[in-house]
């Protein structure tokens, strides 16, 4: 377990992750075009400070580098993906 105050940032950033993936699973059934922009719009912020917690507590911890390095591999995973949905989607033309 985490025995930092980072580190502990880090498993709230993963839960907070966790939530917009399952949010976002949800609203691909409902609106697919206002779950991506959503995803753009939320993942902009969240993947930027997960990259900053989880590098910080990347140095802070000694013993569980586990959760540091899961939170800024899925924040990494969520900005290529926004960047995946920002420039590399197009509409068939």
């Amino acid at each position: 377990m985490a025995k930092t105050v980072s580190g502990k940032l880090s498993i709230l950033i993963l839960a907070v992750f966790l939530i917009q993936l399952v949010w976002f699973i949800n609203m691909m059934s409902v609106n697919g075009l206002g779950a991506i922009v959503q995803f753009i719009q939320v993942t902009s912020i969240t993947g930027i400070l997960g990259v900053i917690v989880g590098g910080i507590s990347l140095k802070k911890e000694r013993d569980n580098k586990f959760v540091p390095i899961a939170t800024m591999g899925i924040s990494l995973l969520f900005i290529g993906i926004m960047f995946l949905f920002l420039f590399g989607y197009s509409f068939g033309g």
